[in-house]
């Protein structure tokens, strides 16, 4: 048996050991409320003969013992859960719609594309200016052109004409003057160059002194045009015919024959010839000026 110790503390001694374990009980019944336990009143010390002699003193000095209020018990085995209210569930949120994008400014693509297309059409008309006619200035590679060659009006002298020679007379016994028979004379061509000679004018269209040229008419004594007669011209490594009619520049009847892109000192040989192809008119010697007021040599033919 446990000896108490003063105070209500009781000492576990030999004596409490069990001899055997008792089995077959539940240490905690399931049903069973867990009551809460009552504090143990401690019993009054036993006067035996082991009691020390300080137990009055010792009894004195515990407080009394106050009786504990049992805890009140809950119907339910476990304490009851606080509330909750249901929270709703968050609703994702929705990403800030992305502004609409900024409409680019579509004046300076459509400035840049007629730009393009002017400057295509340019082009496309620089280049058939040049290959319908490769002296313009435009060209940045012209062709070779020879140097231009100077008519003078000079007429060479006209062929000798025949003269008849009378025969000597032959003596006979009677003297019998034999008749002189005529020669014809070669008869003059029917056109010749106005008593102006040549004439020397600067030139009128858009080359100006980059231009040197052979040009006239031939016209008949009331002043009419002839057109399709031949103007032969040759000289300086040249030899070349143009038709009147073709340059009405100057004047009906009118031709024109370029002699180069400057103006430059030269002699020709110029002769007309009808629409046969007959010589109508001496050869005449033609001198070029290789000054700019006069690069462009007249010579007018009348009949």
């Amino acid at each position: 048996m446990s000896a108490k110790e003063p105070g209500g503390i009781r000492r576990v001694t030999r004596k409490d050991r069990k001899r055997r374990l008792e089995t077959g009980e539940l240490i905690f019944p399931p049903e069973a409320e867990a009551a809460p336990d009552e504090p143990e009143k401690p019993a009054a010390p036993e006067a035996t003969d082991e009691t020390p002699a300080d137990a009055p003193v010792m009894a004195a000095v515990e407080p009394p013992s106050v009786e504990a209020t049992p805890a009140p018990v809950h119907p339910g085995r476990f304490p009851p859960l606080a509330f909750e209210p249901e929270r709703e569930p968050e609703r994702p949120r929705r990403a800030p719609a992305a502004a609409p994008p900024r409409r680019a400014n579509s004046l300076l693509p459509n400035l840049i594309s007629i730009l393009f297309i002017v400057a295509t059409l340019v082009v496309a008309g620089w280049f058939v200016l040049v290959w319908n006619n490769p002296y313009t200035p435009l060209n940045p590679f012209p062709p070779y052109t020879p140097l231009p060659l100077i008519i003078t009006t000079t007429p060479l002298p006209a062929p000798p004409t025949l003269s008849p020679t009378p025969a000597p007379p032959t003596p006979s016994l009677t003297f019998t003057p034999l008749p002189v028979e005529a020669f014809a004379t070669a008869a003059p061509f029917p056109f010749a160059l106005v008593e102006t000679g040549v004439v020397y004018t600067p030139n009128g269209n858009g080359e100006g002194c980059a231009w040197a040229s052979l040009a006239g008419s031939v016209t008949d004594v009331s002043g009419a045009p002839l057109d399709g007669y031949q103007v032969r011209v040759s000289g300086e490594g040249l030899e070349q015919t143009v038709f009147t009619g073709a340059a009405l520049t100057y004047g009906p009847g009118g031709f024109e024959l370029p002699l180069g892109e400057a103006p430059r000192a030269a002699e020709y040989s110029v002769q007309l010839f009808d629409p046969d192809g007959a010589p109508v008119s001496d050869v005449y010697r033609v001198l070029t000026r290789a000054d700019c007021d006069g690069n462009v040599a007249i010579i007018s033919f009348v009949r």
